[in-house]
């Protein structure tokens, strides 16, 4: 099966080799969506982190921040998804066998997952109602979500390093 699928994507492969244009632009286009998404990602997690444990009006003002970077990061993530399937199809014959490959995709996989997560206990935070004002003052602090986010938060700062240094190991093996 697997030589079945690097003969059909030969064209690709050969094409993306011979033609130094088009390899720097995806693998500059998988770089940079990974600087801008990671970083943007990586930023706001710090700043859900540094949010005082008492203070409910500044977390729900973070989540709120949060929730406005979501467009851009998810944007990035897909640039990154379809400039890593370009590469992967590449080299198909070098990736498909790598455990290194297959750790990263993983660690994508994952963090897909805990921004699934993020994005629902983030809504739960914001509730609907953007920063604490004194008409939602009264109402609960959702400290279970909080929690959550900030676990999520902290995921997620582990996980775009990991993938990062899984794809400079990956250039190297």
């Amino acid at each position: 099966m697997l030589q079945s699928i690097i003969t059909a994507v030969q064209p690709w492969a050969d094409y993306y080799a011979d033609h130094r244009v088009v390899s720097t632009a995806i693998i500059a286009g998988h770089l940079l969506a990974m600087f801008v998404g990671g970083g943007i990602a990586v930023a706001t997690d710090r700043q859900i982190l540094r949010v005082p444990a008492n203070r409910p009006d500044l977390a729900q003002a973070a989540a709120a921040d949060m929730e406005s970077t979501h467009r851009v990061v998810i944007t990035a993530l897909v640039l990154v998804i379809l400039s890593g399937a370009l590469l992967f199809l590449s080299e198909v014959e070098t990736f498909a066998v790598s455990p290194v490959y297959w750790a990263k995709m993983s660690g994508v996989v994952l963090l897909l997952l805990n921004g699934l997560r993020m994005q629902r206990a983030e809504r739960a935070v914001v509730g609907g109602h953007g920063v604490v004002t004194p008409e939602t003052a009264a109402v609960p602090f959702p400290s279970t979500a909080w929690g959550t986010l900030t676990t999520t938060a902290r995921v997620s700062v582990v996980l775009w390093l990991a993938i990062l240094l899984l794809g400079v190991v990956l250039t190297n093996v």
